[in-house]
């Protein structure tokens, strides 16, 4: 199964495509880039991850990844990377996080290179 549903590496989506595949959840799309722009200052790169997961928005700075944006029917998937020292970090700060994601931080298995949160994002607030 793919992460996101753009698979087609010879044809990246057009925005009217992501809309239409998002449907409400683009919106939610919208907000996050804005908001990644203001408080980052990084570009986002559209990219092709390959078969598994497709086209996705990709913001990296000195190579290191913040997030990648997979669109997805009806959501989209935010894919975040933790290394070791930033899981014992937001662990040690006891970080206020929804259900879904505080779940996640806590069962997703700690390979080599981090913790690879897969978080489909359906709504502005994880409860």
């Amino acid at each position: 199964m793919s992460i996101g549903c753009f698979l087609d590496k010879t044809q990246s989506p057009s925005p009217e495509e992501l809309r239409t595949v998002m449907r409400d959840s683009y919106t939610l799309w919208e907000r996050l880039v804005l908001f990644i722009d203001a408080n980052y200052q990084m570009p986002g790169e559209l990219s092709f991850g390959g078969k598994k997961y497709g086209w996705n928005l990709w913001y990296r700075k000195s190579g290191k990844s913040l997030v990648s944006l997979y669109p997805a029917e009806g959501n989209f998937v935010a894919q975040v990377v933790l290394g070791r020292e930033q899981v014992e970090r937001a662990r040690a700060l006891a970080l206020s996080l929804g259900e879904k994601v505080g779940s996640m931080l806590r069962e997703t298995p700690q390979l080599h290179d981090g913790k690879w949160l897969f978080i489909p994002v359906t709504t502005a607030v994880d409860e």
